[in-house]
């Protein structure tokens, strides 16, 4: 075997060393763009923000220092014109493999592009089942915005056609960007979402206005799983009752057997005994642009945050279940397929 010097032992260390450092080295240290004009694809570096809080988002009251996150833009085969797109807001276990093998893949035969958007890798985050705090969701909601305004500086997109879908934490997202309050928290133009898909979603508080709010106008798709004890389908039957009388269209699917993460492409069931769940609480509405907290269905008024805050952390709770259901899974891509093919004016898939 041929000896290495030591000048070669160190040249090589050197480059294992720098490539390392290349594979390790956070968003910032990345190209950061502020529109796709170049046309890339793959792994894109943007800049968002970190909001404390959903109110300080809609009322613009955040730290505007720049937060530098990364999203993956798959582009359909044979691309021709202008196509749709679609933003994927993760959950509370972060990027899962299924949001590629089930929903990239789908909306990429549906010819529309999609955009994988990773709100904690970049922060430093794993995931936020067992400790919600470590990232308020008003963060995934804005970062679900600043990725529909790049998105939307695309050439290869057309800007009037980009959606969003997410599940569990992001699917609250999907809930959130139906309000113009918090669309305007980051975009200062007409720039809206077409279209929004929230898969099992946390429904026990809705964000939402009294009397009713401005809207984005784009249709709402929830799609719930019947046997969810991590966040239960009637809490969002409730909330879609209430954002449906106040001019909101949603459109509601349960699906039978399902538990959350239904759409899972791997066939699996997990009990996680340390994921916390706001299952048991009183549900409640909170008025964003009021700094009012409502417990519903009675419309009983809190007299402070700190009064519902405190209901919240004596109901808040740990363990749920989780699993696949490869035939339910199915069901909701034709489901999902139908409703974007009647929001976004395509061609049945």
């Amino acid at each position: 075997m041929r000896r290495l010097s030591t000048v070669g032992l160190l040249r090589r260390l050197f480059r294992v060393v720098s490539v390392m450092a290349l594979i390790s080295a956070p968003a910032s240290a990345q190209q950061i763009v502020s529109d796709l004009s170049a046309q890339p694809t793959g792994r894109i570096h943007f800049n968002s923000v970190t909001p404390k809080s959903k109110w300080e988002l809609a009322h613009r009251k955040f730290d505007k220092t720049p937060t530098p996150i990364w999203g993956t833009l798959y582009l359909p085969e044979n691309l021709q014109g202008p196509v749709p797109a679609m933003v994927i807001s993760h959950g509370s276990a972060g990027p899962q493999q299924k949001d590629v093998d089930r929903w990239v893949r789908l909306f990429n035969q549906m010819g529309m592009a999609a955009f994988v958007v990773d709100s904690f890798g970049p922060r430093g985050i794993a995931n936020t089942m067992d400790n919600q705090s470590q990232l308020n969701p008003a963060a995934n909601d804005a970062d679900a915005l600043f990725a529909l305004k790049l998105l939307s500086t695309d050439p290869r997109i057309d800007p009037k056609r980009i959606g969003q879908i997410g599940f569990s934490r992001g699917g609250g997202v999907s809930l959130d960007m139906t309000l113009d309050a918090f669309r305007k928290g980051v975009i200062g133009d007409d720039t809206r979402f077409a279209a929004l898909i929230g898969f099992y979603p946390g429904c026990s508080a809705l964000w939402w206005e009294i009397p009713p709010p401005p809207l984005t106008g784009a249709p709402l798709m929830l799609a719930l799983g019947e046997k969810d004890d991590y966040t239960p389908a009637q809490l969002c039957r409730n909330a879609a009752e209430i954002m449906q009388r106040d001019g909101q269209t949603v459109e509601v699917h349960v699906y039978p057997g399902a538990y959350h993460d239904f759409d899972n492409t791997r066939a699996y069931f997990k009990y996680f005994p340390g994921a916390t769940t706001a299952r048991d609480c009183p549900q409640t509405l909170i008025d964003v642009q009021h700094d009012a907290y409502y417990r519903l269905p009675g419309g009983e008024k809190y007299a402070n945050l700190q009064a519902m805050q405190a209901d919240y952390t004596r109901c808040t709770t740990r363990g749920v279940s989780t699993g696949a259901n490869l035939e339910q899974a199915k069901r909701a891509e034709a489901d999902v397929n139908a409703f974007l093919v009647k929001a976004m004016g395509l061609s049945p898939r």
